[in-house]
């Protein structure tokens, strides 16, 4: 009887291991799908995805660097500028005010003589600016004693400036034409100070 009930234990047990075996085998197969399903979570969560894009922008950062490296090159560049006489300096920049000019030419072209009056106006405006631009730049560079000499001549010039606009004008004296030629003429005067001052001053 004792022999009956191992041998029935013995059969039940080997009959339960060998299920846990077709669970553990077929949980080895739902594993599956589950890692499937985490592999297909993983990539949301799993660094690997993370580290290939954090690898992507590694080489667009060092494709930056040489960006950055061909900065240092146009710094050169600037600090060549910089390193350019002032003289050479003012004249491009006088150059730059020549050809911002262009866009006072809708009104001196148009006909209209409020128009061209305007536009004579505005442009003797930019060269005065850069004129005084000039004269403090010379009074910081220059020796006392030039600087006392050039303030006298400046003075000259400004009389010289006055007389010369005024005589053009005369030629059209009681005219429309009279205002536009004043403005006209104190600009072109104006204008060859600018380029004379720093010929002849800066350094």
């Amino acid at each position: 009887m004792r022999r009956a009930i191992l041998t029935t234990m013995l059969i039940s047990s080997l009959l339960m291991a060998g299920c846990g075996n077709n669970e553990a085998a077929n949980g080895s197969t739902a594993a599956t799908p589950e890692t499937g399903q985490a592999a297909t979570v993983s990539p949301e969560v799993t660094p690997e995805p993370a580290t290939e894009a954090t690898a992507e922008p590694a080489p667009e950062a060092t494709a930056q660097a040489p960006a950055q490296t061909a900065a240092p090159e146009a710094t050169p560049k600037a600090s060549a500028s910089a390193g350019e006489p002032l003289r050479q300096t003012y004249f491009d920049k006088l150059d730059k005010i020549e050809e911002g000019l262009s866009d006072l030419k809708s009104l001196s072209d148009s006909g209209v003589m409020t128009d061209m009056k305007a536009a004579a106006s505005k442009e003797h405006e930019r060269w005065d600016k850069a004129l005084n631009e000039i004269y403090q730049t010379l009074k910081e560079q220059l020796p006392e004693a030039e600087m006392a000499k050039l303030k006298e001549e400046q003075l000259s010039w400004i009389k010289e400036r006055d007389k010369t606009a005024e005589e053009a004008a005369a030629k059209y004296k009681g005219g429309t034409m009279e205002g536009l030629e004043y403005a006209a003429t104190l600009a072109s005067v104006t204008k060859e100070r600018c380029y004379k001052l720093v010929e002849l001053y800066m350094k």
